[in-house]
Order: structure tokens, then sequence, then C-alpha cells
């Protein structure tokens, strides 16, 4: 099951959060408490968006965090590839430092070729939503199937 972690999950939550405040600096603690979570996954989740260039990091009384970046460049691809490191769908897909496959039948495997495929579009899908369309609650354009949008519903929200 594709499910990303309670520590990606947090992160996300403390990216848009940031970046719906550009350029202040805001310390973990009012994070934590804004969306009722542990105080250290929010310091441990900034620590690692910092050590990403996601966030900037302020030392210092008055220190915290800041997002100073433009959020329409961002992406949610980014982010979890941030959080969660390097990612696959299927191991066929995945490589270790030197570059090796991790797979040891992926030469004979039937369903490499397709599994390769839906592994690139769900990957794809990612890096289509923005960090600014994440802070603003929106739904990407690109995201929404073209019958979709005749669809009054689909219509007053876009």
């Amino acid at each position: 099951m594709l499910k990303i972690s309670r520590l990606t999950d947090y992160g996300l939550l403390a990216t848009v959060y940031l970046a719906r405040k550009p350029g202040e600096v805001i310390a973990a603690r009012e994070i934590a408490a804004f969306y009722h979570l542990p105080l250290p996954m929010i310091t441990k989740v900034l620590k690692t968006l910092h050590a990403g260039g996601i966030v900037h990091s302020y030392r210092g009384s008055g220190g915290g965090y800041s997002f100073d970046g433009d959020p329409d460049v961002v992406t949610l691809g980014q982010i979890i590839e941030t959080l969660e490191g390097p990612w696959d769908l299927v191991e066929c897909e995945s490589v270790d430092d030197a570059g090796h496959a991790l797979c040891s039948i992926r030469v004979a495997c039937p369903s490499r070729r397709m599994m390769f495929g839906i592994n690139r579009a769900i990957k794809g899908a990612f890096e289509q939503v923005t960090l600014a369309e994440l802070a603003r609650g929106a739904m990407p354009s690109a995201v929404i199937d073209k019958h979709e949008l005749s669809s009054p519903r689909v219509a007053e929200r876009v």
C-alpha cells in the first residue's frame, strides 16, 4: 500500500504553515501548537526540511524557521523526497548508492515495464502539485480530469 509516513505528513503540514507566512520566522513550538502535534516530531521534520534546502533555519532568541522560496516552484514531490529520501513504488526501480538495481530479477521481470510506467505516473503527479497549491488548499488543474470539467460541481471549484 502506498502511504506516506507520519513524519512526512507532519513535514507537509509544517511546510504549508511556513508557506502561508512567507518570510516570517516561526518557532517550531508555534507550528506544533497550531496542529496539536508533538514538538519533537515537528522539530525533527523542520531540521530535515532545512537540511534539504526547503526551509531556512534561524538560531538564537527569536529564532525558528521560515519559507523564503517561491511556493510555485517547490513541488509536493520535492518535499516528499526531502523527507522520505529517494523512493519508488516498486523495488525494480530502486538502486543502491552505487547505482546497482536492488531487484535481482529486474531484467527478466514480466511486469517491470508496466510498473515502470505506473511508478513514473505517480511520481509525475506529485511533481505537478506545488507548495502554493497546497498552501491554498487548491486542486491543481492538471490533476483534474478533462471530463470532470464539464461537471457543474468541479467547474465551481476551479
